[in-house]
């Protein structure tokens, strides 16, 4: 009987801690107060300005239960849209707006551009140097050439939009597009010169920056 119940403990133990792991949110969370940062300056001094309530959904306007990253997020009351806000902090986990990305970058990525400004995407890592996500972005001079040569629509979507590495850099409060490899390797080399990569295409090895961003953050 004692052997019973030490096998039926060992049996819930175990169950509740498999459980535990699998809910358990592996993925990065900054330490932002919950809320939406409306400015620049609100996220820079960790002060939410809004505390309303928002839910996430997927492009296709759906709700998302876990943790995306590239989504729209609404607010429920109304079922609007979140527009023109700096950030969000949404279950520990830190959004930039891809437009306040775009209106808060370094002034070389100024051709970089999106069809889907309102959309977030997630901070992946980060640390007291930077705070490094991913993006979907397109040079739109390479667009308005395309369209000038008559290509359009999708093709335009499938063949020049790329997810493109961006920092949100402290020191200097602004985003830093890699557009390209050469435009990362001019903003790696004199903080990591032995990560700088070859160029053998024009965008750079992603995984690679993942490294090295987790080298300097």
């Amino acid at each position: 009987m004692r052997k019973l119940i030490i096998v039926l403990f060992l049996f819930i133990t175990n169950s509740i801690f498999s459980q535990n792991e699998i809910k358990t949110d592996t993925l990065f969370k900054p330490n932002y107060p919950e809320g939406i940062y409306v400015s620049k300056k609100d996220f820079i001094n960790k002060k939410p300005s809004i505390f309303e309530e928002v839910k996430m959904m997927n492009l296709k306007r759906q709700n998302i239960d876990s943790i995306i990253h590239n989504p729209y997020f609404y607010y429920p009351k109304n079922n609007r849209k979140v527009r023109k806000i700096f950030a969000i902090s949404y279950k520990g986990h830190l959004y930039f707006q891809i437009k306040a990305i775009l209106k808060n970058r370094n002034k070389t990525d100024r051709a970089q551009s999106t069809n889907f400004h309102n959309t977030f995407v997630r901070v992946i890592m980060g640390g007291e140097n930077y705070l490094y996500t991913e993006a979907e972005l397109v040079n739109q001079w390479a667009m308005g050439t395309a369209v000038n040569f008559g290509i359009a629509g999708s093709v335009i979507a499938n063949d020049l939009i790329k997810g493109k590495g961006i920092v949100w850099d402290f020191k200097n409060e602004e985003f830093n597009i890699f557009k390209s490899c050469k435009d990362y390797n001019k903003f790696i080399e004199d903080k990591a010169f032995d990560d700088v990569q070859e160029c053998k295409k024009h965008q750079p090895n992603m995984m690679k920056v993942r490294r090295t961003i987790e080298k300097i953050k």
